[in-house]
C-alpha cells in the first residue's frame, strides 16, 4: 500500500508552516499597528512576537516528535505518552504567555500613585 504522504513531504510542509506562521504574524502586526491606540502598541507587538515564536516551536517540536517516534516506534504507547506530554506542555507555555504577559505589560504601564 502506498503512503498518503511521504516523510519528505511531511518535513517540507512543516518547514513551510514554520516559516509562514512568523511571516503572517509580523504582517498582521504591521497591518494592525496603525489601527491600535498608542497605549496598546506594546501589547500588540508582544502578541505578534509570541505568535511569530510559534513557527520555530513547530519546527522544534516536529524534530523532537520524529526522534521519539523513531526511537520507540510509530505504534508505541510510550512514544505517544511522551509526545502528548510535550504537546500539552507547549500548549500550557503558550497559554501562559498569551494570557499573563499582556497583563504584566498593562500592569507595568499604568502609572502608580506616590504616597
Amino acid at each position: 500500500m502506498k503512503e498518503l504522504i511521504s516523510e519528505e513531504q511531511a518535513n517540507l510542509y512543516i518547514l513551510i508552516l514554520s516559516i509562514v506562521v512568523p511571516v503572517i504574524s509580523v504582517a498582521l502586526g504591521l497591518y494592525q499597528n496603525s489601527r491600535v491606540k498608542k497605549e496598546e502598541k506594546k501589547i500588540l507587538w508582544l502578541n505578534t512576537a509570541i505568535c511569530a515564536l510559534v513557527g520555530p516551536v513547530i519546527w522544534f517540536f516536529w524534530g523532537i516528535y520524529n526522534s521519539i517516534e523513531n526511537y520507540y516506534g510509530l505504534d508505541s504507547v510510550k512514544a505517544l505518552k511522551f509526545n502528548f506530554c510535550i504537546a500539552v506542555g507547549l500548549g500550557a507555555v503558550f497559554f501562559v504567555l498569551f494570557t499573563y504577559t499582556p497583563r504584566l505589560i498593562q500592569a507595568g504601564a499604568t502609572p502608580r500613585r506616590r504616597k
